[in-house]
């Protein structure tokens, strides 16, 4: 006897179209970083490896269905490493998952490394000024950048000369009167700006 049975179930078909794994790496800044190396590990072994271009992003292509662990290997120079092991978890084509949020809200952060900062130049010496003062003087280092901000957000800049003066003619704009205050910063080269150094306008 044949039986033609007309009540089967439907096939479930299972998607196994790639996806792209896509996503950014970033400083505590939100200032992309170029140059990191991810590995994207699955349970059998294999695994992609990818590196982030100019805008911090990385792609792995092609990325079937399943479950993933997403590591950093590579850090550019002056930065540390992340350290943790991120779960992929690729549904479909549509739908990524890193560490349980949309593929499109993860972004990795790597920490500037302390040990390779730039140091910080020392702040410049200003010296004190009248509402009468048409010229503020100092003293830096050689060849260092000097910024005065007036009051108003009025600010001038000037080079420290080879005897470590410096001076600033103040703005035809901005009239000093007592009790302002003026800062003076230093930036040196291959060096993070000094702290500010004030002065307040004596009479």
């Amino acid at each position: 006897m044949i039986c033609n049975n007309t009540f089967r179930k439907p096939c479930c078909r299972v998607n196994t179209r790639p996806a792209r794994v896509r996503f950014q790496a970033i400083d505590p800044d939100d200032r992309p970083i170029c140059g990191s190396v991810y590995r994207l590990a699955c349970a059998n072994g294999k695994y992609l490896n990818g590196i982030t271009d100019s805008c911090g992003y990385v792609t792995f292509c092609g990325v079937l269905p399943g479950s993933y662990e997403l590591t950093q290997i590579a850090v550019p120079y002056g930065f540390l490493p992340d350290g943790a092991t991120h779960n992929v978890e690729v549904l479909d084509q549509n739908c990524v998952k890193i560490d349980g949020l949309p593929m499109r809200c993860f972004q990795s952060v790597n920490q500037p490394d302390p040990s390779v900062a730039p140091p910080q130049a020392a702040p410049p010496v200003i010296n004190a000024a009248g509402a009468a003062t048409i010229t503020i003087t100092g003293e830096g280092t050689p060849g260092c950048k000097i910024e005065l901000c007036f009051p108003e957000g009025i600010s001038a800049c000037t080079t420290v000369r080879r005897d470590g003066t410096w001076s600033i003619d103040v703005p035809e704009d901005c009239m000093l009167e007592e009790n302002d205050v003026i800062k003076a910063t230093q930036s040196c080269e291959c060096q993070l700006a000094s702290e500010p150094e004030t002065i307040v306008v004596g009479p």
